[in-house]
């Protein structure tokens, strides 16, 4: 029955009536439901759900073992099956408690096999799922791939729609409901997030401040800004170009003194985003279309390049090398060197016991743009899909659905409330900011296909420091057009 709701509802779809992307696009609610990106009165109890998930009769599977498929960008990456993840004893915690609850329910035990390495659309991950399908088989109930793996093994259909598992209902509010609307193409949706994952969480993208440094210059409006929506880019680089100093006094800005901004590569697809804008998006009709240019998007481009490439106020790290006592761009942040910070919020726990800092979303083009935007770093962030053969499809779907339900139960209040909010948080003001930028998370399938090379473009623009925005877009734009129309092709098959 539920395949046949599935194929009905694909009909649908294609049909212009669109359930799960496409049409009138409901705001993501963030991990506490919130929907307004400016709403400061947001409340800070934990997540409560009174829903419950629909499960087969009796479903208990005689001690039958689960095993999770579990990509990893380095060996210290969060895996959200484990329990021994470093700096996360709560989440660990909540974790153990979650697969307890799990095996209690379905008489069953989980595992995971992790497979360590960088991915942009052939890594560890892709590779596995890719040679379980050859040989016409499914080592793994359910896999967690990297984010650029999961569009090509859904363009070469070696994973199945979601759509088409029985008991997995991606319209609760324990998957991501932005990801739904944003990567469902042709009305199939093979891979998705929520609840069930904390490595989103910490690929997603934030700004940091300095509040020692914020306060020696006389910036004491920054929270205020945001809530009143007048946090534009233009008042961010105003800020960051009056902090600079040369503090050794040897006439240069250079990694001895002290900048307005500390950024990195992706900070350009972040502040992007932060304005709404996309390399490609999925139209009305369901299909992907190139939406990299504009005239706000050029514009904007300008924006970030002005302030990136001025080397007197801004360190890139990609560029640069610190030779200083500092580790890492978090270290050179703590001592002192910079007043912004574009960064992920993977690097706020290991900031928390060395300086005092606030937390900002990405900037707004200007005072007429109606909601924040935020990023998620495909990088380092995973997506959760089932394989081609997975033996019994209504026992994996039974066991993924509530594996996501338990994970909104039990792993998010522990990350969000318990250690984001109650440990590594400095202030209330900040706690606004979080709502804002998890609730105005979007993803942009114009990345995750890595459409017309255009981010690996944008990122050699930013490491070369020539603004080449616009020829690269025109360069690209037909190569660009035939992989939108393959891949639209292949998902309306």
């Amino acid at each position: 029955m539920k395949r046949i709701l599935a194929v009905a509802l694909c009909l649908l779809m294609l049909l212009g009536v669109f359930a799960s992307c496409g049409g009138n696009k409901p705001q993501q609610p963030g991990p506490e439901g919130t929907t307004d990106g400016a709403d400061t009165s947001v409340s800070t109890d934990p997540p409560v759900t009174t829903e419950y998930p629909v499960m087969p009769e009796n479903a208990k599977y005689d001690g039958y073992e689960f095993l999770a498929l579990v990509a990893k960008y380095r060996s210290n990456t969060m895996n959200d099956f484990s329990v021994e993840n470093e700096n996360f004893a709560v989440v660990n915690e909540a974790i153990f408690k979650r697969n307890e609850k799990i095996a209690e329910l379905f008489d069953c035990s989980i595992d995971f096999v992790e497979v360590v390495g960088s991915a942009f659309g052939n890594g560890p991950s892709f590779q596995k799922v890719r040679a379980d399908y050859t040989a016409s088989q499914s080592s793994y109930d359910v896999c967690a791939v990297s984010t650029y793996d999961a569009p090509q093994l859904a363009v070469n259909q070696y994973i199945i729609d979601l759509e088409e598992i029985p008991f997995i209902d991606l319209t609760r509010n324990w998957w991501d409901q932005q990801a739904n609307n944003d990567l469902c193409v042709a009305g199939r949706m093979y891979y998705s997030t929520g609840d069930i994952s904390i490595s989103d969480n910490l690929a997603t993208h934030c700004i940091l401040f300095s509040k020692p440094l914020a306060e020696e210059n006389n910036i004491t409006d920054l929270y205020q800004l945001v809530s009143e929506k007048k946090w534009t880019y233009d008042r961010f680089a105003e800020y960051a170009r009056g902090v600079s100093k040369d503090l050794n006094g040897d006439d240069l800005i250079d990694v001895n003194d002290r900048y307005g901004l500390l950024c990195w590569n992706d900070g350009f697809q972040a502040s992007i985003a932060g304005i709404k804008g996309r390399i490609c998006t999925v139209n009305e009709d369901g299909l992907i279309e190139n939406t990299m240019y504009s005239e706000r998007n050029a514009a904007m481009a300008d924006k970030i390049c002005e302030l990136f490439f001025n080397s007197s106020v801004s360190f890139n790290h990609a560029n640069n090398k610190i030779d200083t006592v500092s580790a890492s761009l978090a270290d050179y942040f703590s001592e002192g060197h910079g007043l912004f910070y574009m960064t992920m919020f993977s690097a706020v726990p290991a900031l928390r016991d060395l300086t005092d800092f606030g937390i900002l979303p990405y900037p707004l083009y200007d005072e007429e743009q109606e909601s924040y935007g935020s990023y998620m770093g495909s990088t380092y962030s995973v997506m959760y899909c089932v394989e081609n053969f997975v033996e019994d499809l209504e026992r994996t779907g039974a066991f993924m659905e509530m594996l996501a339900y338990q994970s909104k139960i039990y792993v998010t209040p522990a990350y969000y409330e318990q250690t984001l909010k109650g440990r590594d948080v400095k202030d209330e003001e900040s706690i606004v900011s979080l709502d804002i930028i998890f609730a105005n998370r979007t993803f942009d399938v114009g990345i995750l296909y890595k459409i017309g090379s255009y981010t690996g473009e944008l990122t050699n623009m930013i490491k070369a420091g020539t603004n080449n925005f616009t020829r690269i877009y025109e360069t690209k734009r037909r190569a660009a057009q035939v992989m939108i129309d393959q891949i639209n092709k292949n998902f309306q098959k």
